[in-house]
């Protein structure tokens, strides 16, 4: 009877382990080569994760309607802003891959972005043309290649992340990004969170690590062009 005690302890002792590790590596933003961002003078808009899965339904974990409708409504703003542009507006969506990981989604996450969910589509009231879709397994959409062979091929140096959650996929993404010198904006009307205690501690450490929240650096840009224009010599008519 002990072996058989001892053997169940074990496992369940590697079990705990296994999904903590996964847990952590699922969450760990990627490096990658350093971009020439003078070389790459163009904006991409990602939007990360805004599918029915996690826009919709009665899951425990939804977010307050009002927020979303809100969150929604900034977005698709910048949606349109970027589709008027012409700057590529890249759909990022989460899709679990391998048993243990679906396993673990529908038991502890009712499902949401399981591969059998009929919810991993983009939510259908982003308005606007989306010019990629890139499916992801984990937390940072870097992981997957496709989407440095897109940001690329695009000349991308600038990135506007929106998206959910902000102190999940938005924020490993985010730093993934910032790991490669990308110039990265983001804001609070645009990003959608469970935990805004949380979120006020991630926003803080993704400003100290160089992302730029949109609204401040709009402020910021606006000063500097002012500044510019006062130094500028001023040219009296004859």
């Amino acid at each position: 009877m002990w072996p058989a005690v001892l053997f169940a302890a074990v496992l369940l002792i590697a079990l705990i382990a296994y999904t903590i590790h996964g847990h952590r590596r699922h969450l760990t933003p990627s490096t990658g080569p350093k971009i020439d961002r003078a070389s790459r003078p163009n904006t991409a808009l990602l939007l990360i994760d805004l599918q029915e899965d996690f826009t919709t339904g009665n899951s425990k974990y939804r977010y307050p309607e009002a927020d979303m409708e809100k969150g929604l409504e900034a977005i698709n703003n910048l949606v349109e802003a970027a589709n008027a542009n012409g700057s590529p507006v890249i759909a990022i969506r989460q899709t679990f891959v391998g048993w243990y990981m679906n396993f673990l989604a529908a038991l502890l996450n009712q499902g949401r972005g399981c591969q059998k969910s009929n919810g991993l589509d983009i939510d259908e009231r982003i308005d606007g043309d989306i010019d990629h879709d890139i499916v992801k397994s984990r937390a940072d959409a870097f992981h997957e290649p496709e989407l440095d062979r897109v940001l690329n091929a695009q000349n991308v140096g600038k990135l506007i992340i929106v998206g959910l959650d902000g102190d999940f996929c938005v924020k490993a993404t985010t730093k993934a990004a910032l790991n490669r010198g990308y110039e990265v904006y983001f804001s609070d009307a645009t990003t959608l969170v469970f935990n805004p205690r949380s979120w006020k501690k991630t926003r803080s450490q993704l400003i100290a690590l160089g992302a730029k929240d949109e609204i401040e650096a709009k402020d910021k840009i606006d000063q500097e062009a002012a500044t510019q224009s006062e130094d500028a010599p001023q040219h009296k008519s004859a």
